[in-house]
């Protein structure tokens, strides 16, 4: 479950509109729920929040807080070799 530390950490990383994002992640992965259907924004923000528990959709939380940070990382990268 991500706690309530780890959801303000990662609300700096990754935004306050992040459903989408990691509903895409589970749609590439193949990720659906019993039913056979994407899993909803709203269940996605039950997990961000710990009011649910899946495992499934917090692993594509935290793949999308890796994903953002490799992105900034890779921007601040490109900066330094623009402004050298």
């Amino acid at each position: 479950m991500i706690t309530e530390k780890e959801q303000n950490e990662l609300k700096e990383i990754i935004g306050a509109h992040y459903a989408d994002a990691v509903s895409e992640i589970l749609m590439n992965k193949g990720v659906m729920n019993k039913f056979g259907f994407p899993y909803s924004n709203s269940l996605i923000h039950k997990v961000f929040i710990g009011n649910k528990d899946n495992r499934d959709v917090e692993r594509a939380i935290w793949e999308l807080a890796a994903n953002k940070k490799a992105e900034a990382k890779e921007l601040e990268k490109q900066k330094k070799l623009i402004l050298k």
